[in-house]
């Protein structure tokens, strides 16, 4: 081989050695620009994800803040004493044993109140409205009243009392639900009037109230 032919083939092999070199830091060039794009891009919706789950956080304790701030005196009493009767702490210590601590009274050997709540009903001065919570124990088989904590599940109701307001005389009514959404709804409600009244009644409630001697 002569000289000038071993030239041109030194050449060719640079020449070609160049081209994969080439070819081979553009493929490199390329993986990593896509991704660093790729990562960059992950970070981005990673980062706009967790923007929107603090956004709608925050906008979840705003709008509950508000709620509660619009909420009745009673309506926040209440719903304290369900999250208390609900806590760990009542299930550590008893239920009655949290229902005391909220300021229950003893009605029987079995049954606990917490007073809410009283109110006089809308355009009926002659009736009022006594919302409160009921916690009921369980009786011993024996019948002594004596309740092992093992057979004691009490239950717990929402009670509202529809009496008679001081100084006037005429039927009480009471309602208990275990649901506090319902005795909220009953402990509110406006009184119904006569149908032949001016602003229509369907029940008779209240209507044999009258001024006590």
């Amino acid at each position: 081989m002569t000289e000038e032919a071993l030239l041109q083939a030194t050449s060719a092999v640079v020449y070609a050695a160049t081209l994969g070199a080439s070819a081979l830091f553009a493929v490199v060039f390329t993986a990593v620009f896509y991704r660093r794009q790729a990562i960059r891009s992950a970070r981005h919706r990673v980062r706009s994800e967790l923007a929107e789950r603090v956004r709608l956080k925050l906008a979840a304790a705003l709008l509950d803040l508000g709620n509660h701030l619009m909420l009745s005196g009673e309506e926040r009493r209440a719903l304290r004493l369900q999250k208390k009767l609900s806590s760990p702490t009542a299930r550590r210590l008893g239920i009655g044993a949290a229902a005391m601590m909220a300021g229950a009274r003893r009605v029987d050997a079995v049954t606990l109140e917490v007073p809410i709540g009283t109110r006089r009903q809308e355009d009926n001065p002659g009736r009022e409205l006594l919302l409160s919570c009921v916690i009921r124990e369980s009786i011993s088989r024996d019948g002594s009243g004596a309740v092992r904590k093992e057979q004691s599940v009490p239950s717990i109701f929402w009670r509202v009392v529809n009496k008679a307001s001081e100084g006037y005389c005429g039927p009480s009514v009471t309602v208990e639900v275990p649901e506090l959404h319902r005795a909220l709804i009953t402990y509110y409600a406006r009184p119904l009037r006569p149908a032949d009244s001016p602003e229509g009644r369907f029940l008779d409630e209240g209507v044999h109230d009258e001024t006590s001697a």
